[in-house]
């Protein structure tokens, strides 16, 4: 028994230094004003910049349930280190675009990264479950979350003290190249984390079979449908944010700054998330945090021109609330998700959820990219909603009031353990 404990300790410490040094390289390649500032620098327009922001999410939704009919072949783990190694790869080549074609290949490189990350993301969870606790899974994804989120943080804001005010294409590159060195980290933790019994549990049936059992839980199916609603209207917030800071001429270093700050509110949404789901409702809790990102629909659509120092403080603190809620559900949907998953079919379970999960949030920021690169886009402008920028923040506040008052309706039943 004390063995036991003591395999899930060191379990637990390197899982999440492998979701640092992972989320660290993701962060800064996938979701942070540096990609868009580096793909920008290589000649990518509005579309461009924002697409490589969208094939992350996309890619984990459309391609995790075939990766989790990988998952009873080859194993969990296998299937897990496979897909670290070859995103690894997909990021060096991201960081090398200079060298090989410029824009294209850096969107070639993260989408190469993304569409195996469904891997990662079909293995890792089953991983994670194999040795947590129910009582325990709020309490260690939102700590664990909250280390890796740190490290972002870190890193994205020492990043910016380098990059200045005016980056070249040299220093981007620089950055990019140590976020994907970073990355690899990833790997080389899993290896060494133990073995539990949990991990080499077998599943029975054909993969339709399971991706029809897991589909049949009326629970797990609503929620599921629930966090497109959610994401919908948050997961496009941030890039969306950071790329009309770069269309109001925002200096470039105070645009890292920012995106840095909103990584804070994840921080905290990361940590919080912890204790407010002993003490408030499921749907409760979600129907709050859709609140919390009205603010950043809001101050964004009112400031349609520069802003000063106080609008820059303003932007800030709506983005760390709507980071707050975006990290808060994603640990509420990872808990509930594990809730939800038998023994013996909780790679296919996971993945059903987290199709719905990463597939919404892909496939808002596709649309945002699509709308951004659009003939009138640019040319929106001196109407009620200002501009282009301003009309998605309005309809992304709207979906965030809908969701709100939906959440009763879809999550009534809904327990994270």
């Amino acid at each position: 028994m004390k063995n036991q404990s003591s395999d899930v300790r060191r379990a637990e410490i390197l899982t999440t230094a492998s979701s640092c040094c992972g989320v660290t390289g993701e962060t800064v390649l996938t979701d942070s004003a540096i990609i868009l500032l580096y793909a920008s620098s290589m000649g990518a327009g509005n579309t461009g910049a924002l697409f490589s922001t969208s094939v992350l999410p996309l890619f984990n939704g459309l391609a995790v349930i075939p990766m989790a009919g990988l998952a009873p072949r080859i194993g969990v783990r296998k299937l897990t280190l496979a897909a670290c190694a070859i995103s690894a790869i997909g990021y060096l080549i991201a960081g090398l675009a200079p060298f090989f074609g410029g824009a294209d290949t850096i969107l070639w490189g993260v989408s190469c990264a993304a569409l195996v990350q469904a891997g990662f993301i079909a293995g890792w969870f089953p991983l994670l479950n194999s040795f947590i606790q129910p009582e325990n899974r709020v309490s260690f994804l939102g700590r664990m979350r909250f280390f890796h989120q740190l490290s972002a943080a870190v890193f994205i804001f020492l990043a910016g003290l380098y990059l200045g005010s005016d980056p070249g294409a040299g220093k981007l590159q620089t950055v990019v190249l140590t976020a994907a060195i970073i990355f690899c980290g990833r790997f080389f933790c899993i290896i060494a984390v133990p073995h539990f019994p949990l991990e080499q549990r077998k599943t029975s049936g054909s993969w339709r079979e399971n991706l029809k059992q897991a589909a049949a839980n009326p629970v797990l199916r609503k929620f599921s449908l629930f966090q497109c609603l959610f994401n919908f209207g948050s997961f496009g917030l941030i890039p969306l944010s950071l790329l009309y800071m770069k269309h109001l001429g925002v200096p470039d270093n105070i645009t890292v700054f920012i995106s840095g700050a909103s990584f804070t509110g994840m921080m905290l949404g990361y940590w919080f998330i912890r204790h407010l789901t002993e003490k408030i409702a499921v749907w409760k809790l979600i129907s709050a945090l859709g609140v919390l990102c009205l603010p950043a629909c809001s101050v964004f659509w009112l400031l349609r021109d520069l802003p000063g120092n106080t609008g820059y403080v303003l932007l800030t603190l709506s983005l760390v609330g709507a980071s707050f809620a975006v990290a808060a559900f994603s640990v509420v949907s990872s808990a509930v998700m594990m809730s939800c998953a038998p023994p013996d079919n909780a790679p296919m379970t996971m993945a059903f959820t987290n199709s719905f999960y990463y597939g919404s949030a892909g496939l808002t920021r596709l649309f945002l990219a699509w709308i951004a690169g659009l003939a009138w886009f640019d040319r929106f402008h001196d109407t009620f909603f200002g501009n282009g920028f301003c009309l998605l923040f309005f309809f992304s506040g709207a979906i965030m009031v809908t969701s709100s008052l939906l959440s009763a309706l879809f999550l009534r039943q809904t327990a994270t353990r």
